[in-house]
């Protein structure tokens, strides 16, 4: 037992050593403070220290351990003006069991730290700045506290997974902190992670550019982009992370694109970019789902000389990402340009300029003798595509028979009244119908 007098001591003692008995609380064996720090004295009773809305600068744990040398729970509080740029730890093994350091703006631990507190039990560092985990030898700790701090979220971070959630017991409350998931789970960022990466186009590379909170479900909706460029594709990827938003396909040999309209995966996709393929005809999207909800739809360096302008057009007036988020590129194709479909290409391609990133890059298809070759389509004039060629041709044709067709007219009617006047004057009738029956 320790007696009267003893007490009275060791209460005199804290009296000069903190200064200020109205910020310090003793009770048995645990004393709390706030705002001021011992600096003298022992008190080998004390096994709990709570210090709270301290202004540290640095901190040494020497102190502690000389003033308390039998303290078990140590716990440390800063405050916002609390910026801890140093750390003097122990020189001697300590008695800790319970070490909480918080609001101290740490940002990283020595990795020699836990060497210092042998028989360190619970080990609370939560509101500080880590954005990482530190790389200490958790394994004879028992529990871990690392919520409320900046944790760096734009890597990966299957790591965290892998840790256990009977030691690191506040696991789900770790908030990631500034883009590209900011205030998102960090657990659950991770666990998209790990999905995406085991569900992967085989060949491609996938990552998880951000996650969205679905405003109806509460939910997280993942943004995920596929790039599976210049890899040798001949055909669509049949399979690729069921959130993916965004598909890389420039530079493969791909020629098909019916699997737009038929695969169930590409009803979510938004942004397709096809740049340097094969392909020569888009007409099977026709009435495709793709179509209607589309961000960007990428097919410039193909081999399209022409496309459903009415389909296309139909689409774009249906498209909810109308006008802001849709773009498309149809450059570096060898357009036809005649008098049948470049009228009415031109017409769409004006219509939706603000939407078209390569206006200037759509041009007449390469053709010798051909004076709108290689020419820009939005600056063709009617006559530049709609004239007649020197040579004999179907219009001449048509000219020639409608010529003929008015002077068997006139003959007709000719020979009707001569036949008329005729028989007026003579009785006769027209030799043509003495011989019909």
């Amino acid at each position: 037992m320790v007696s009267y007098l003893e007490w009275w001591f060791m209460i005199s003692n804290f009296v000069s050593v903190l200064g200020k008995t109205e910020d310090c609380l003793l009770e048995d064996t645990q004393i709390n403070c706030k705002r001021v720090l011992p600096t003298n004295g022992s008190s080998p009773y004390v096994e709990s220290v709570r210090l709270s809305d301290v202004d540290l600068t640095h901190l040494d744990f020497n102190v502690f351990l000389n003033l308390f040398p039998n303290v078990k729970n140590l716990s440390v509080i800063g405050n916002n003006r609390t910026v801890l740029g140093k750390m003097v730890l122990p020189h001697k093994n300590t008695k800790i069991k319970a070490l909480q350091l918080n609001g101290l703006q740490i940002s990283h631990f020595n990795e020699h730290f836990l060497d210092h507190f042998p028989d360190l039990e619970v080990l609370n560092i939560s509101a500080n700045f880590l954005t990482e985990l530190p790389r200490l030898p958790f394994a004879d700790i028992k529990e871990v506290y690392l919520a409320a701090n900046r944790w760096n979220c734009s890597g990966h971070l299957e790591w965290l997974l892998e840790l256990d959630h009977a030691v690191f017991r506040d696991l789900d409350k770790l908030i990631c902190f500034k883009m590209p998931h900011n205030n998102k789970p960090v657990l659950a960022i991770a666990r998209i992670q790990k999905e995406t990466r085991q569900t992967c186009t085989a060949n491609c590379s996938c990552w998880l550019l951000k996650c969205v909170t679905d405003p109806k479900t509460g939910l997280l909706e993942p943004i995920i982009e596929v790039n599976c460029s210049y890899r040798n594709f001949t055909e669509l990827p049949k399979t690729f992370p069921l959130k993916t938003k965004i598909l890389h396909l420039e530079g493969n040999q791909i020629e098909d694109l019916s699997p737009i309209r038929e695969n169930l995966k590409y009803k979510l996709l938004s942004d397709l970019y096809l740049d340097d393929n094969n392909i020569h005809c888009i007409n099977v999207l026709e009435g495709s789902t793709y179509l209607k909800h589309f961000r960007v739809f990428s097919l410039a360096g193909n081999r399209l000389t022409e496309l459903p302008t009415y389909a296309i057009d139909n689409a774009l007036q249906r498209n909810l990402n109308m006008p802001d988020a849709v773009r498309i590129s149809l450059g570096r194709n060898p357009w036809r340009c005649d008098c049948l479909f470049t009228p009415a290409f031109q017409e769409m391609l004006q219509k939706y300029a603000p939407q078209i990133t390569d206006l200037r890059d759509i041009k007449c298809g390469p053709a010798k003798g051909d004076p709108n070759s290689n020419k820009m389509v939005v600056d063709l004039t009617r006559v530049d595509v709609c004239h007649s060629p020197p040579e004999y041709s179907i219009q001449d044709a048509l000219d020639l028979l409608n010529t003929i067709l008015a002077l068997l007219i006139i003959f007709i009617l000719s020979k009707l009244a001569y036949d008329y006047y005729k028989f007026k004057k003579t009785g006769r009738l027209p030799w043509i119908i003495t011989k019909m029956p």
